[in-house]
C-alpha cells in the first residue's frame, strides 16, 4: 500500500511540472507576442512619421522635376537616397536680393528667380535615417564681409522645408551621409574664398551634384550665368550695396583686403558701364 502511495505522488508531481511547464511556455508566447506587438507598433508609427516628413517634401516639388523619380516613401532598408536641389531666398549683406532686387532684376533684364537664390542640396533617406541639407554658407552677412566660405550640413526638419521657394528632383544616390561630408570638405579646400561670380553656393552645389549623383548636370539657371548676360550697371549696383554693407553695418575697414578686393571688382564693371 505504501509503494501505491509512492506512485500516486510521483505521478501526481510529474503532472504537476507538465502543468507549470505548459503554463510556463504559454507565458513566454504571450509575453513574446505582446512584444513583437509593441515593436510592430512602434515601426507603424515611425513609418507613418517618416511618410508625413515626405510628403511635405513632395508638396514642395517644383515642375515636372519628379516625372521619373522613385515613389518618395518610407522604405525601412532599402539605401537609395533621392536627391534635391532646394532654393530659398538669398541675402547680400543687410539686403535681401530674391525679395527685393529680384523684382528690380526680372523687370529690367529678365533674371529668373532661381538664378538670385540661395541653392542647398538636400538628400532625403528613405529609411529612418536622418535626412541632411548641405550648402556653403557664404550668403550670410558676417561671412560676405569675410569672404570666407564655410560648408554647412544640417539636418532636415519640417520647419527648413517651409522655407523652400522651389525643390528639385535630381536624381539617386547611395552615398553616405559621411561620404557627401567629405565631398563638401574636398570642395572647401580647394575653394576657400568666396566669389559672387566663380565660387558661391550654386557652384559648391552643381560641383556635389556631378559627385553624388553621377556627374548629373543641373540645368536650372545659375547666377554666374544670368549675371553675365545682365545689364553691366545692375551688377554694378550689386556689388556697390555689397561693399556698403560691410563699411557701414560691419565697420570694415577701408584698406583691408576683402574691401579692395570688392573695389577692384566694381572698378572692373564701372569701366563697362562708363567707358
Amino acid at each position: 500500500m505504501g509503494f501505491d502511495v509512492l506512485m500516486k505522488l510521483k505521478d501526481a508531481g510529474t503532472a504537476t511540472e507538465e502543468y507549470l511547464k505548459e503554463k510556463w511556455e504559454k507565458r513566454k508566447q504571450r509575453s513574446s507576442s505582446e512584444a513583437e506587438d509593441i515593436i510592430n507598433a512602434e515601426e507603424r508609427r515611425r513609418r507613418q512619421e517618416k511618410n508625413n516628413f515626405l510628403r511635405l517634401i513632395v508638396a514642395k516639388l517644383t515642375g515636372e522635376s519628379a516625372v521619373e523619380m522613385p515613389p518618395l516613401e518610407c522604405e525601412p532598408t532599402t539605401s537609395h537616397k533621392a536627391v534635391f536641389l532646394v532654393t530659398t531666398p538669398i541675402e547680400f549683406g543687410i539686403f535681401e536680393l530674391s525679395k527685393n532686387s529680384y523684382k528690380l532684376l526680372a523687370r529690367h533684364v529678365g533674371m529668373s528667380q532661381n538664378s538670385v537664390s540661395h541653392w542647398a542640396l538636400c538628400v532625403i533617406d528613405r529609411s529612418f535615417n536622418p535626412c541632411y541639407c548641405y550648402d556653403l554658407m557664404s550668403d550670410q552677412l558676417a561671412l560676405n564681409a569675410l569672404g570666407r566660405n564655410y560648408f554647412r550640413v544640417a539636418e532636415i526638419i519640417p520647419g527648413f522645408i517651409a522655407t523652400w521657394s522651389s525643390c528639385y528632383y535630381l536624381g539617386e544616390t547611395t552615398k553616405s551621409h559621411e561620404e557627401i561630408q567629405q565631398l563638401g570638405m574636398h570642395h572647401m579646400a580647394l575653394h576657400p574664398r568666396y566669389n559672387l561670380l566663380t565660387n558661391n553656393c550654386q557652384d559648391m552645389v552643381e560641383r556635389l551634384v556631378k559627385q553624388v549623383c553621377n556627374g548629373k548636370i543641373i540645368s536650372q539657371a545659375k547666377l554666374s550665368e544670368e549675371l553675365a548676360l545682365a545689364s553691366p550697371r545692375i551688377v554694378l549696383d550689386l556689388m556697390v550695396a555689397r561693399l556698403k554693407s560691410k563699411i557701414e553695418a560691419l565697420e570694415e575697414h577701408e584698406d583691408s583686403d576683402v574691401v579692395m578686393e570688392d573695389i577692384d571688382a566694381i572698378k572692373g564693371v564701372w569701366h563697362r558701364v562708363y567707358r
